[in-house]
């Protein structure tokens, strides 16, 4: 009796895993349709700001080292899939607080190419995946599964898989069908499983 209830079990379990799969399937689509993802393959922003260097502060209470970004931009091809940021930095502080391989002495150019293989790691193809157009196409080749969820008295269906560093990734939905938001958490030595 205990074996035939615990195989009823596992059998309900695994049809709603396979009814969510399904559904997941079904939204991942439908936002893919709405938002162009088929037809889109490259994109490119530039701006201009602020960045900080991450945990490098001379102490716990202190702001991270700040540098002020003259210019930014990044191109993504989905279809590689890769990306490149090329930006001009200058220092943001002075005198310099903290690491980050302060000071900077006039303007800093910086490039930085990555094409993801199969080695790449995840933090980096985090740069491609992260953007609505990306997770749409990372969530339709991983094992994504769909929840309704409810923020602020919006409706949301979350669409999640799991990166390739074990954390899950969320991309939620709107009744548009367009990716609002996405999210997921990366390891660091110091601040343990940090939102990203």
């Amino acid at each position: 009796m205990f074996k035939t209830c615990l195989a009823g079990l596992a059998l309900a379990v695994m049809l709603v895993w396979i009814a969510s799969a399904q559904d997941a399937r079904k939204v991942i689509v439908d936002a893919s349709t709405a938002m162009g993802v088929s037809t889109l393959k490259t994109v490119q922003y530039s701006a201009t700001g602020l960045d900080f260097a991450l945990g490098q502060a001379p102490n716990p209470s202190s702001p991270w080292p700040k540098f002020i970004n003259k210019s930014y931009t990044r191109a993504i091809n989905f279809e590689a899939p890769a990306s490149r940021v090329e930006r001009v930095r200058v220092q943001g502080e002075n005198p310099p607080h903290g690491g980050g391989q302060q000071p900077i002495v006039g303007e800093q150019p910086q490039t930085q190419t990555i094409i993801v293989s199969a080695d790449t790691p995840w933090v980096q193809q985090l740069e491609i995946w992260m953007l609505p157009h990306g997770f749409l196409r990372a969530a339709a080749m991983k094992n994504a599964t769909v929840e309704a969820k409810t923020i602020g008295g919006q409706k949301y269906s979350v669409v999640s898989f799991t990166g390739d560093n074990k954390a899950k990734v969320n991309g939620y939905i709107n009744a548009q069908k367009l990716v609002e938001r996405v999210e997921t958490w990366v390891d660091n030595p110091f601040f343990g499983s940090m939102p990203f």
